[in-house]
């Protein structure tokens, strides 16, 4: 097993083995002298939130206190999904923020995500630099900082942070997050179609958002898993093995559509009126559709592995479609280079930069609720109109071998294949398949992504490609 590592993604572990309360300080200490110097602020503001995992509240316990001592000020929000987080960093003008969440990873695992004062997840560079201050930062404590005081400062801030009305701070934050949607949506036109959905909240962070928004949204709705206890009550990655429950409770209560989110509520799926899932990548089809139609010859921007579906739509309206590397932050910042109007990754989620700056499974759902209720359509009928492409996503042991030979492998046997290697390498072949492979950060494994237009042509593709990394 790799041991885990600061990435792009952030840091995931087991808790109790390879994350505890010491590695976790360490973490956010570092976060904490970057925010600093990033910030130019001595004493600079910074919000942490959870994704409702139990081991969550002990780590926050652990880094508060700590990081107050560099001369934080510490908001802390409690459970909130990470794109609620990103978009309060955004719209409150925090200095950063310290996501506790291991995402979609099963409920032993726990983790850190980091959010610069630009409401943007850490890129390469800036991981590096969190990465040098992994020293000694929480023993060298200087005189006159915030925690040092006799408190004083400290109450005056922590008052100035709760509203009036007497809720905390997350109340604000959710609202925020809320009305930011219902801004930039077509209310009206979901109220009017009147839709019945059901929806898995995972017991995490959804919970505190779906609720007030299906509300605001008109929608009737069933829930399942509604309590934010982080008890999980399946696997938690949103994957079809693992949402046998929900397709269960669509067919039962006859809804119109249903929906998954993950444990942090960056990624959701979507189930149609028969209670099938569809793949994830009509998650962020839907959005582009809905979003390109109205505003045709835009960019859009994917990562390497997203479906070509996503390009086809985007074309379809004039557009181009940018490819980056995996990872949110290599997306977002193809989309800030290419003035993209929306982008994502194919593993369900939306990145619409004209509400937030992340995934945000709460945009893809209200995205794709206004797509079926402009179209008057239902979800297999929408389905049925866009680009139709087999995908599978497969992986397999490479250890103890040299993925660049792989690569020159791989080359050479597809010498009809167009390649890129920027991340891993892609095989593009003149019948519009392709095919994906980029080594795991956290194991000795290669992943690999393959689409085509048939399921025999996707086999076939596999089948070759599997006798060479073997």
């Amino acid at each position: 097993m790799i041991q885990p590592e600061l990435k792009v993604t952030g840091y995931r572990g087991v808790w109790g083995e390879s994350l505890n309360e010491d590695i976790s300080i360490s973490f956010g200490a570092a976060f904490a002298s970057f925010t600093k110097v990033d910030s130019g602020k001595e004493n600079p503001t910074i919000l942490i939130g959870r994704d409702g995992r139990e081991s969550g509240e002990s780590i926050a316990n652990a880094i508060i206190p700590e990081i107050e001592k560099l001369g934080v000020n510490v908001i802390y929000g409690d459970v909130l999904p990470t794109p609620t987080i990103m978009l309060s960093v955004k719209e409150k003008g925090y200095d950063g923020a310290i996501i506790i969440t291991a995402s979609h990873n099963p409920i032993k695992y726990n983790g850190l995500k980091f959010v610069t004062k630009g409401a943007r997840m850490t890129n390469e560079s800036e991981v590096e630099k969190i990465k040098s201050f992994l020293t000694s930062e929480r023993e060298n404590v200087v005189p006159g900082t915030l925690s040092q005081r006799d408190g004083a400062r400290r109450e005056i801030f922590q008052q100035e942070n709760i509203r009036g009305d007497g809720n905390n701070i997350s109340s604000e934050l959710i609202n925020i997050h809320i009305n930011k949607i219902l801004e930039n949506i077509d209310v009206e036109k979901i109220r009017a179609r009147k839709f019945k959905i059901a929806v898995d909240m995972i017991n995490a962070s959804a919970c505190v958002i779906d609720p007030y928004l299906f509300e605001k949204l008109g929608v009737e709705y069933v829930a399942l898993n509604d309590t934010p206890n982080g008890k999980f009550a399946h696997e938690p990655e949103p994957i079809e093995q693992n949402l046998k429950d929900i397709c269960a409770l669509m067919k039962e209560n006859k809804c119109d559509v249903g929906f998954a989110h993950d444990p942090d509520a960056d990624r959701l799926v979507i189930i149609d009126e028969n209670g099938d899932y569809i793949s994830e990548e009509y998650t962020l089809g839907f959005g582009i559709e809905n979003v390109m139609s109205k505003n045709p010859n835009r960019n859009v921007v994917v990562n390497m592995s997203t479906s070509q579906m996503s390009a086809d739509i985007t074309e379809k309206y004039g557009g181009t479609c940018y490819r980056t590397k995996v990872g949110e932050a290599n997306v977002f910042a193809g989309i800030d280079e290419h003035d993209a109007i929306i982008g994502g990754e194919g593993g369900s989620g939306c990145i619409y930069p004209t509400i937030n700056n992340c995934r945000d499974g709460f945009v893809s759902m209200t995205l794709a609720l206004e797509l079926l209720a402009t179209r008057n359509s239902t979800v297999s009928e929408m389905v049925n109109i866009l680009p139709k492409y087999f995908m599978k996503k497969d992986k397999w042991s490479v250890e103890g071998k040299n993925t660049l030979e792989l690569y020159e492998k791989l080359k050479t046997h597809f010498p009809n294949a167009k390649y890129n290697m920027l991340d891993g390498i892609r095989l593009d072949f003149p019948d519009q398949s392709w095919i994906h492979m980029r080594p795991s950060n956290t194991e000795p494994i290669i992943r690999m992504f393959g689409e085509a237009k048939t399921s025999e042509r996707l086999e076939e593709l596999y089948a070759e490609a599997k006798k060479i990394i073997s």
